[in-house]
């Protein structure tokens, strides 16, 4: 209710708050999946006169269940679909295909029926899917949700490897660690209604707006507060920092 905001292009934004504010059914209007009664603009043009395949061209969206995406019985048939509709070549489809799966850490499943993959994995493969047409946007939701660390790194760095390329990516996530280090801008969601919109570390510092939010600070903030650090919002930034400097390194 009452949202308004700007996404820039090549902002790597968070969207943050407890269980029914608003976050999942913010990105289905952005994707033309609810309608809405407010004016969505992208590239200055009016997202309502578009399709949802016209919009799927320009934003593409990776749900929180994978069972609402899949409909392939194959690994690869499944990530293929959207290029096979786009006319590309079998070449062009193998190779992007292959390399996308590689990020996802699932390249050595590349001939495996979908039925035989395990939930986390089943995730992997929509994002797979969305992610080997690359949209000029990409909304996430909760991508990271079921993953091993490897995996989980793997996929956020490479979706900040397109962001530094000039991708847009929105994530929703509940992850506070996640939000600090990969993303550069936050909306904060809360019964409905944006209440903030503001830089990760900020959020994470402010008392009042993690509590209307129902937020819950990352563990490195707990760790300093146990050990009475004098400045426990300095120790998880510089935390940040470093593992930001060795990823890149």
């Amino acid at each position: 209710r009452d949202v308004t905001t700007t996404i820039n292009k090549g902002d790597f934004v968070s969207i943050v708050g407890q269980n029914g504010a608003g976050k999942t059914t913010l990105c289905r209007i952005i994707c033309g999946f609810i309608p809405n009664e407010g004016k969505i603009l992208f590239d200055d043009n009016d997202l309502s006169q578009y399709s949802i395949k016209q919009i799927s061209e320009k934003i593409g969206y990776v749900m929180q269940d994978p069972n609402q995406m899949i409909s392939q019985k194959m690994i690869f048939d499944e990530v293929a679909l959207g290029l096979r509709l786009r006319g590309y070549s079998k070449e062009e489809i193998k190779d992007k295909v292959f390399e996308t799966l590689k990020i996802c850490g699932l390249y050595p499943y590349r001939h495996w029926p979908i039925s035989a993959l395990s939930f986390g994995q089943k995730k992997r493969v929509t994002i797979a899917a969305i992610l080997v047409l690359e949209p000029d946007v990409i909304i996430l939701d909760e991508p990271t949700a079921g993953q091993d660390w490897k995996t989980y790194t793997e996929i956020m760095s490479f979706l900040k490897k397109l962001n530094d390329q000039g991708r847009t990516i929105m994530i929703i996530t509940h992850d506070m660690y996640l939000m600090m280090e990969y993303t550069n801008r936050s909306l904060v969601f809360a019964d409905g209604k944006l209440i903030a919109d503001t830089e990760p570390i900020r959020l994470l510092t402010e008392n009042s707006l993690i509590k209307k939010a129902s937020l819950k600070r990352t563990s490195l903030y707990d760790l300093a507060r146990k050990y009475n650090l004098k400045d426990p919002n300095y120790f998880v930034r510089a935390y940040v920092d470093s593992e930001r400097t060795s990823k890149n390194a």
